[in-house]
């Protein structure tokens, strides 16, 4: 079901699109790929493995494609007449090793607070969770960091654009997003680690002058004009987001995954058994966590009309809401956060936007077609979030009663 339709977007995407295999989809088709050839490389992963960590002998590596921003791995490695298989992460050239640190300490923290969803970071040797190398072949930065996590079973079903979940796997996912943040308490970041990009009521005033230098770069590509024809709601969306900042003011503050999407979660039997990629991990208001998760998981991504599904949000937000009160450190969305979650949605998927746009400027050679289905669907869905904020506010009242 969903409410309405909306005019300002074009509303079907190419048809050459297929819908979930998109690089941000983040899904793991490691079964698909040969063990690595470059003979090279696996040297050089077999001394990072063997030289840094006590596990044993590496005896083979396979690349897990379809991430977006990092590279992944999976590496069997040998020892007392057993093989075992651990995840490793080559972080992406640009990141900041304050930003990893960051990562890890919240992520050894939800571990030792029972959240045990999240795969255990493997420390070396010395105690570090990171090892800095010199880059390998075709990685661009001066230096390479590398994480060797736990390998999490489970299965890739979903990305961020295939969102067709169960009930049962909807309901699943916002109980462990309550239970996540329910682990992250007491949560203390060491000195000087961080995120460096600001938190989002900082971030949305920032994105006028982001956008404007953006549009100085369109040319004539479907995505440009697209961008172009739109930019003045994109804009005015953005003020009335950060005219809001007052009433955010004082909500509760916590450790908040960022990018909560079914691509991220490994299922097994309906149920969540895995949740991963927390790099874009920070501070940040509880609500814009659950108003992305909302984003994320109850869009529509096919060819109608843009839009959330109210039956979805629905059962999405009450079962988040149900295991708060279940918690003893999160409580259920206070009257405050209700009143002004339909703003933080609209903000929320400004925020999505914003890697849209940016990714496609910013990429040497971006596919039109691919980056005009998550511009079109985003757009769609900020102008859809505006005709359609009195229903939205009367679906979370009615659960705010209920």
């Amino acid at each position: 079901m969903t409410i309405g339709g909306c005019p300002h977007s074009d509303v079907k995407p190419p048809p050459s699109i297929q819908f979930g295999l998109s690089p941000k989809s983040k899904r793991e088709k490691m079964q698909r790929q040969p063990d690595q050839k470059n003979d090279r490389f696996t040297e050089a992963v077999r001394r990072l493995v063997e030289e840094n960590y006590d596990l044993g002998k590496l005896t083979h590596v396979k690349e897990i494609t379809g991430g977006y921003c990092n590279k992944s791995y999976a590496v069997w490695v040998s020892a007392h007449d057993r093989i075992l298989r651990y995840f490793l992460r080559l972080y992406n050239p640009n990141a900041i090793e304050n930003e990893v640190l960051f990562e890890h300490a919240l992520l050894n923290h939800l571990r030792s607070n029972g959240f045990t969803l999240a795969a255990a970071i493997v420390p070396c040797r010395n105690g570090a969770t990171v090892v800095g190398t010199p880059p390998p072949e075709n990685h661009r930065g001066e230096k390479a960091l590398w994480a060797l996590f736990e390998f999490l079973e489970g299965e890739d079903k979903y990305s961020w654009t295939s969102t067709d979940l169960t009930d049962k796997e909807f309901a699943g996912a916002a109980q462990v997003l309550a239970r996540l943040h329910h682990c992250g308490h007491g949560f203390q970041k060491p000195p000087g680690v961080d995120r460096v990009q600001p938190r989002i009521m900082e971030f949305i005033p920032t994105l006028g002058k982001t956008f404007s230098a953006l549009l100085d770069r369109a040319g004539d590509r479907r995505c440009d004009r697209l961008f172009r024809k739109n930019f003045e709601p994109i804009c005015k969306a953005l003020g009335d987001a950060a005219s809001l900042d007052a009433g955010f003011q004082g909500m509760r503050e916590i450790p908040i995954h960022c990018d909560y999407h079914p691509g991220n979660l490994k299922y097994r039997d309906e149920k969540c058994v895995g949740i991963f990629d927390f790099d874009w991990s920070k501070i940040d208001y509880r609500l814009f966590d659950v108003a992305l998760g909302l984003v994320y998981f109850t869009s529509i991504w096919d060819e109608r009309a843009a839009g959330l599904r109210p039956d979805k949000f629905t059962l999405f937000l009450n079962s988040y809401n149900e295991a708060c009160s279940r918690f003893t450190h999160i409580e259920p969305l206070t009257r405050q956060e209700q009143r002004y979650l339909v703003p933080m949605l609209s903000i929320a998927n400004l925020y999505v936007l914003n890697w849209d746009l940016s990714d496609f400027y910013h990429s040497s050679d971006p596919d039109d077609g691919e980056y005009y289905m998550y511009m079109n669907h985003n757009i769609g869905l900020m102008h859809w979030l505006t005709f359609h904020e009195d229903e939205l506010r009367g679906v979370v009242e009615f659960q705010g009663r209920s």
